[in-house]
């Protein structure tokens, strides 16, 4: 592992090594990272976000987060699975070849490369107190959402409605027996996602009350906020629905996107 610089100032972020990397899917790669920040990662995290800040395409050494533009490199992204016993922990991140910062870093990812990451947030995934379940998310969440699932009881039911860019973005996902898990391949990362809204729309609505999962890109996410809140009155503790990235826009630009529509 290379040392971090002794000199710069301690921060709210600490030091992550890349361990390995995995291409899961044609446009989703895995990377695990090994930290000593896992050591106060609270129990049963996974799902959870966190602040990942990556360095400069020349840089070598720790990512500073003491410098003015450092938020220009930092991007949120989702705890696939933490290994607290080793110290280890994965996240998944979609590649468009060259395009934004992450993926590509993550496409050039290797052993002992060094980013910066913060303290995670809490799973969104409601599991208590629902009587089933209701999960849309296009590539960007579906890690939050699969950890998710991954907690669930081997009782739960319900749909889970997850959109690809190609029929070989499926991968492994960890579910109860009684939750139905839909692909639904966009072929165009571009084009709006009118076959998962749809599908969503039209799935059925059962007994009781659903806890609702919905995350993605903006526009997707806003229409189905209109469905979920508006016309069918899901309730606000069992609902989780917020957008992840809004095309045509960088994180920065998005996070003033969400903030003007809230």
């Amino acid at each position: 592992m290379k040392p971090s610089n002794p000199s710069r100032p301690r921060s709210r972020f600490g030091e992550a090594c890349v361990v390995c990397t995995k291409q899961i899917t044609p446009h989703m790669i895995r990377v695990t990272f090994r930290s000593e920040m896992t050591k106060l990662f609270p129990e049963n995290i996974a799902g959870a976000h966190l602040k990942l800040v990556m360095p400069h395409p020349d840089e070598v050494d720790l990512p500073d987060t003491s410098a003015k533009d450092f938020k220009t490199r930092m991007r949120t992204y989702t705890l696939r699975e933490v290994r607290p016993s080793e110290g280890a922990f994965d996240v998944d991140f979609v590649v468009h070849g060259d395009v934004g910062i992450a993926g590509p870093w993550a496409a050039r990812a290797k052993p002992g490369d060094l980013i910066a990451i913060s303290q995670p947030g809490a799973p969104k995934l409601v599991t208590s107190n629902a009587d089933w379940f209701l999960i849309a998310a296009d590539m960007s969440a579906i890690p939050a959402a699969a950890a998710g699932l991954a907690t669930l009881e081997d009782s739960a039911i319900g749909d889970a409605f997850f959109e690809i860019l190609s029929e070989e973005d499926r991968q492994s996902v960890r579910a109860p027996a009684g939750i139905n898990v839909h692909w639904i391949v966009k072929t165009e990362a571009e084009a709006r996602s009118e076959a998962l809204i749809d599908a969503v729309r039209h799935s059925p609505w059962r007994l009781g009350e659903p806890s609702v999962f919905v995350a993605g890109e903006f526009s997707m996410v806003g229409e189905l906020r209109r469905y979920f809140v508006k016309e069918r009155r899901t309730q606000k503790q069992l609902t989780y629905i917020s957008s992840y990235w809004k095309l045509g826009l960088n994180e920065p630009g998005h996070r003033v996107a969400k903030d003007m529509a809230a």
